[in-house]
């Protein structure tokens, strides 16, 4: 319960009115998610959840796709490296996956209603920040609010993000699916 409480006092402490890096990724965050879930069909949503984990890990696993990206790039900074390598894998992987991995199996199907499709959605961008400021340099990362840091950089914050929006997919997906799917 000491989250919630920690939670309730950063949000209460969060300057809504005055512009900044801090208030630009929470708006970010849902303007994204509501547009996104507006936006993309289910065959996309697979995509895009698939592609930003597949590059993540390869980031983590794939050392030599660093030495790749600093070759074309000349980034001299570690994070950064790591930031542009998750970036460009994200791009191809979910352009193939998309073009042809989840085009037959769930780009036709109905069912995917707004109910559904929000909360996914606002889960999937909350991932894609967690990992996009997981790769920003730490000095960086400490300027910015201790809301921000709470919700997207703090110790364990990356495992609730990468496993939430498959959770929901599981718990909730079966109540969009097609009933001929089962």
């Amino acid at each position: 319960m000491d989250k919630y409480v920690e939670f309730q006092h950063l949000i209460r402490n969060f300057n809504w009115h005055s512009p900044s890096w801090d208030l630009f990724i929470i708006l970010f965050w849902v303007a994204a998610g509501v547009l996104y879930a507006f936006v993309s069909g289910k065959g996309r949503i697979l995509a895009i959840l698939v592609s930003v984990y597949m590059a993540k890990l390869l980031v983590i696993e794939a050392p030599f796709l660093h030495k790749i990206v600093n070759a074309k790039l000349n980034i001299v900074t570690v994070s950064l490296q790591h930031l542009a390598t998750f970036g460009s894998l994200f791009v191809i992987l979910f352009f193939f996956l998309s073009r042809y991995g989840f085009r037959t199996s769930a780009e036709g199907k109905t069912g995917s209603t707004l109910l559904f499709g929000l909360p996914f959605a606002v889960l999937q961008v909350g991932l894609l920040i967690n990992v996009v400021m997981g790769f920003i340099p730490q000095p960086v990362q400490d300027t910015l609010h201790p809301l921000i840091r709470f919700l997207f950089t703090q110790p364990g914050v990356s495992f609730v993000w990468l496993v939430a929006p498959v959770a929901y997919l599981i718990v909730f997906g079966r109540f969009v699916s097609h009933r001929t799917e089962n």
